[in-house]
């Protein structure tokens, strides 16, 4: 259980500063280093201990895997404003913003356990770890909340990483949260045999403090009633503004039953693909006002037996004959909105770009629950739920980055009992930042969504996602139990 509680008055930072531990311990130099798998207890715990070093480590263009173990959804125990559903909701979207920031082409495994009951979860966890080590070995640096914090979920994210570090025979290090709270400098918690600072330079500190300041419900109050105080206050903030952040390293017991080393792969110096855009780059407005600028309808969606086929496809693939609320991003000329609006009480239409949503409202007018947006996703994003999101040939745009924040925002207003649909040409287009293949594959690591329906053909991919657990069509209408 937890020894302590952030309301009390902790060890001043001008404590810590007067112990002048750069003095006391060695640095830690990251030569060896090869792949980096950071552990998150909760979401901010990430940015709190070690945001500066995978801020660092994107910028060495090294791997970066980023496990978060729980939503951290019983941060506010006593709120009669946020659920826990909602503050999941919240922080799954500051927590991927944040990473967005310090690291933007890491991977992000968001786990869902259940926050302050990880103790029960272990095995899970741990496999996780271990699948993200891969067969790096020693080239893996596997980075978990310290076992010695005095909060028990820090200590079940330290027993999974341990066990995935010993099994795959990667390097552990741990870092300190809470202990700066409740310790003091001379406590004999702290070893110069195993504690290693890492040094920052101002821009790593500067991203880290951008990350820390995404994570909004933390640093603030989610509101003025009681309960919504603020978990992470200023004065405990500055535990992290430090120039150097604080690891221990963790000696581990050899074991037999271990994963050989595999090199890591290097990329070739040449290649006979076809060039890709920069998949961290996003394409902007003025890419799709020179597209509109040829014609009104430049992708052929009116002209085209492709295209008509292809809706058909979509449409059918829907899976409930009716939708009270639905979502249409990147609606274009409205030429699919017309079929989707057959099926939906009301359907809020966006686009990044005016011109094809003037065509749109002029095909539109007059139909009852349309609405149109022009809007930029996924920095702006449109308020309420829908119990039907589609993506249609949308995705391919985005940045990685840009995607991943897209995907959990369509999963975050995504209505119980839902479903995402998403559709995307299959062949590779220089223009576009990625394919979508890629779109599609980002699709599976979307957490809590089930994948209900696949229809892949040489041309394009066309899936349906719904919460899990989700019924089928037959089960819905009460064919089969």
């Amino acid at each position: 259980m937890v020894t302590f509680s952030h309301s009390d008055n902790g060890t001043p930072e001008k404590v810590w500063e007067a112990a002048h531990w750069p003095d006391r311990f060695s640095s830690l130099g990251l030569d060896a280093l090869e792949r980096l798998v950071v552990v998150s207890a909760h979401p901010d715990d990430e940015s709190l201990g070690v945001g500066g070093l995978i801020a660092h480590v994107a910028g060495l263009g090294l791997p970066i895997v980023v496990i978060v173990l729980s939503n951290g959804e019983a941060s506010h125990p006593q709120s009669t404003t946020h659920d826990p559903a909602r503050l999941a909701q919240i922080r799954r979207l500051e927590v991927t913003d944040a990473l967005a920031h310090l690291a933007p082409n890491a991977e992000i495994h968001l786990l869902e356990l259940p926050d302050g009951k990880l103790a029960e979860h272990v095995d899970l966890a741990a496999g996780a770890i271990a699948e993200a080590i891969g067969n790096a070995g020693d080239g893996a640096w596997v980075v978990a909340p310290w076992r010695a914090d005095r909060h028990p979920d820090h200590a079940a994210a330290s027993a999974a990483a341990e066990r995935a570090a010993r099994e795959r025979r990667a390097r552990l290090f741990e870092y300190p949260i809470w202990a700066w709270h409740w310790s003091t400098p001379e406590d004999s918690v702290w070893s110069g045999e195993s504690v290693r600072l890492f040094d920052l330079i101002p821009a790593e500190r500067k991203a880290k403090a951008r990350a820390l300041a995404l994570h909004r419900s933390q640093l603030g109050p989610l509101s003025d009633s009681p309960g919504d105080e603020a978990i992470v206050p200023a004065d405990f903030r500055a535990h992290f503004a430090r120039d150097y952040e604080t690891l221990l390293e963790m000696t581990l017991p050899a074991t037999v039953d271990t994963v050989p080393r595999v090199p890591r792969a290097r990329r070739p110096a040449t290649s006979d693909a076809p060039v890709q855009a920069d998949p961290n780059q996003t394409l902007t407005a003025g890419y799709f006002d020179e597209v509109y600028a040829s014609g009104p309808d430049p992708w052929g969606f009116e002209s085209r037996w492709y295209e008509k086929r292809k809706r058909s496809a979509l449409i059918a693939a829907l899976p409930r004959q009716r939708f009270s609320a639905a979502l249409e991003l990147g609606c274009s000329t409205g030429v699919l909105t017309a079929e989707l609006a057959d099926r939906c009480d009301t359907l809020l239409c966006i686009d990044l770009v005016e011109q094809p949503l003037i065509l749109a409202r002029e095909r539109l007018a007059g139909r009852p629950g349309v609405t149109f947006e022009r809007c930029t996703v996924p920095g702006e994003w449109p308020d309420g739920s829908f119990d039907l999101i589609v993506l249609s040939e949308v995705g391919y745009y985005c940045s990685t980055v840009d995607l991943r924040r897209l995907l959990e925002r369509c999963r975050a207003s995504l209505a119980p009992g839902g479903a995402l649909v998403a559709c995307h040409w299959r062949h590779p287009v220089a223009e576009y930042p990625i394919t979508g293949d890629a779109v599609h594959a980002q699709l599976t690591h979307v957490v809590g969504l089930q994948r209900t329906v696949h229809h892949l053909e040489r041309d394009f991919v066309l899936e349906v996602y719904e919460p899990r657990p989700a019924q089928s069509v037959a089960q819905r209408d009460g064919l089969v139990p």
